[in-house]
């Protein structure tokens, strides 16, 4: 089964979303200053809304940690994994989204070789 696409964009207060796959995950400002900065991987995350069981019907939200995203080591794509698949977006249209220049990029299908990296 192939994984279908997904989308970067900006969201509120400096924030990135990627959509992938029925899922939305969130970048915060911090994780995107550790991304581009330093190259260190970051969590991707999403949140849940859970039951609390109790009669009112409260509902709690729920942070998860779904996968995470980080900088090929060629410097030239933006690597997501995560329960929906692997995914890539280049590294120059990654830039361009952060920095509020374009509104959104398209992410695409990455396939894992079998020698632990990308095609």
């Amino acid at each position: 089964m192939q994984p279908e696409p997904g989308t970067l964009a900006l969201a509120g207060g400096g924030t990135l979303s990627l959509s992938l796959a029925e899922e939305t995950y969130s970048l915060t400002r911090d994780d995107i200053h550790t991304l581009l900065f330093y190259g260190q991987s970051v969590p991707l995350t999403r949140t849940n809304e859970t039951d609390t069981g109790t009669s009112c019907g409260a509902v709690v939200p729920e942070t998860v940690i779904d996968g995470h995203i980080t900088v090929h080591a060629s410097g030239r794509a933006v690597l997501a994994t995560t329960r929906a698949g692997h995914f890539a977006i280049p590294f120059a249209s990654f830039q361009q989204v952060a920095r509020g220049e374009a509104v959104s990029a398209p992410l695409f299908p990455a396939v894992p070789n079998t020698a632990g990296g990308f095609l």
